[in-house]
């Protein structure tokens, strides 16, 4: 953690010196919030439970616990598994992504009353990932947005500004990712995504991502509460960090599904 810190200084001490040379920007921004989830923020493996409560237009609630298991690999793939823990109704419900290089992921969905895996059919990266507001392909972004680049997203530096009482730096992208302007927000002393907003060719956002209560298990920032909201629907999902581990060195059999073997394509 000392190191962390310390890494952590040099950073917003290098950025505030080149705020006082007039050539401050997005690209030493996102070149040093890069570097930090490429070293100090890196991990190989994470398992979480999550509390995942849903907010319907009626202002109805529904909670499910989720366990979720995620790799990285050093060639860039990964794999992840959602199950769900509760409630009994949906009890062994199961997620699998895998991701190799470069490549676009492969997801299946066990079903245990049909005992059976159903592969993703390429529609459905963009449906509520099991139920809720947060779609796969917007999981996608979320994990792709650490390694953005100034020179890939041409972002402009909208100032700094207090997200949730936390000093972070607002950034405007035009039309990349399948949007037609992305807004987005870091934290400016910990580099951590903040606010993610989506839009299309409406004034109103498409989604609304927030991060807040951001802690560091280790050197690894995690945020204890993740908001998504769907304006349009009046519908919003919050996912709450209730355990978090981080390269825990489990074997590579957790991400497997019955029968994922011979899964019925969709």
């Amino acid at each position: 953690m000392m190191a962390l810190r310390f890494l952590l200084g040099l950073v917003v001490a290098g950025l505030a010196a080149v705020h006082a040379d007039a050539a401050f920007g997005p690209r030493e921004i996102l070149d040093a919030r890069r570097k930090l989830y490429a070293t100090s923020y890196r991990w190989s493996d994470q398992h979480q439970v999550l509390r995942v409560t849903t907010v319907d237009a009626q202002a109805h609630e529904q909670e499910r616990m989720v366990e979720l298991y995620e790799r990285r690999y050093g060639d860039g793939g990964r794999k992840v598994l959602l199950v769900f823990l509760a409630p009994d109704n949906v009890r062994g419900t199961a997620l699998l992504s895998q991701e190799r290089a470069n490549g676009a992921p492969e997801r299946w969905l066990y079903l245990p009353r049909q005992k059976r895996a159903r592969r993703f059919a390429g529609q459905m990266k963009d449906e509520g990932l099991m139920g809720t507001d947060l779609t796969s392909a917007e999981l996608d972004l979320l994990h792709d947005s650490v390694a953005w680049t100034a020179a890939a997203m041409r972002p402009t530096l909208r100032g700094t500004e207090r997200i949730d009482g936390v000093e972070s730096y607002g950034f405007e992208v035009g039309q990349a990712k399948g949007y037609q302007r992305i807004l987005f927000w870091v934290g400016a002393t910990d580099l951590v995504l903040r606010r993610l907003e989506l839009y299309g060719a409406e004034a109103t956002a498409l989604k609304r991502i927030r991060h807040s209560d951001v802690r560091f298990v280790g050197a690894v920032p995690v945020p204890s509460r993740t908001e998504v909201e769907t304006p349009a629907a009046g519908t919003r999902s919050v996912f709450e960090v209730v355990e978090v581990q981080f390269d825990r060195g489990f074997s590579d059999d957790v991400f497997s599904l019955p029968l994922l073997a011979s899964p019925n394509k969709e």
